[in-house]
């Protein structure tokens, strides 16, 4: 019988395999159109950061907001260490270090999948934008040494 420890582990094992699991099936049916399906995921988490952990975007600067979501991931949700946010026209990158997703990140890439399109900071910060009436286009790029990424929004102008 395996022990307290030993049955969190498992557990933890089986939650892997099943994201990595889903994650290949809707890269394999959608492509990378897969991002729309986690613009959903997104939405949810957006709503609980909001009404649990006190974020607010109505009115707000995008990169105020960006800033906030990940204050929350890093300081409220410690799913990052650190981050830091940069704003060049109409681009703003969000890089992000030592992030707790990266080896489930790894290995749903090791199945095929060509993009991260998982990443839950990705997906919240573009909900959030979208919600403002700001909507823009993502790009992540990972950066291995610090287990981190950068993560792009460009500001489709209107």
């Amino acid at each position: 019988m395996s022990t307290e420890e030993q049955k969190k582990k498992n557990m933890m094992r089986l939650m892997t395999l099943m994201i990595v699991g889903m994650a290949k099936a809707l890269y394999d049916l959608f492509g990378e159109t897969a991002f729309a399906t986690m613009s959903e995921v997104g939405k949810s988490t957006l709503e609980i950061m909001e009404k649990e952990m006190g974020l607010e975007i109505e009115g707000e600067d995008p990169k105020n907001v960006i800033t906030e979501i990940g204050r929350i991931f890093a300081d409220e949700m410690g799913f990052i260490e650190s981050f830091s946010t940069e704003q060049e026209g109409n681009k703003i990158a969000l890089t992000v270090s030592h992030c707790q997703g990266w080896d489930l990140t790894q290995a749903i890439l090791k199945t095929g999948v060509e993009v991260p399109f998982t990443c839950p900071i990705m997906n919240v910060c573009q909900a959030a934008l979208i919600r403002m009436g700001k909507p823009a286009q993502k790009a992540i790029s990972p950066i291995p040494e610090t287990h981190g990424s950068t993560i792009t929004f460009t500001m489709i102008e209107q």
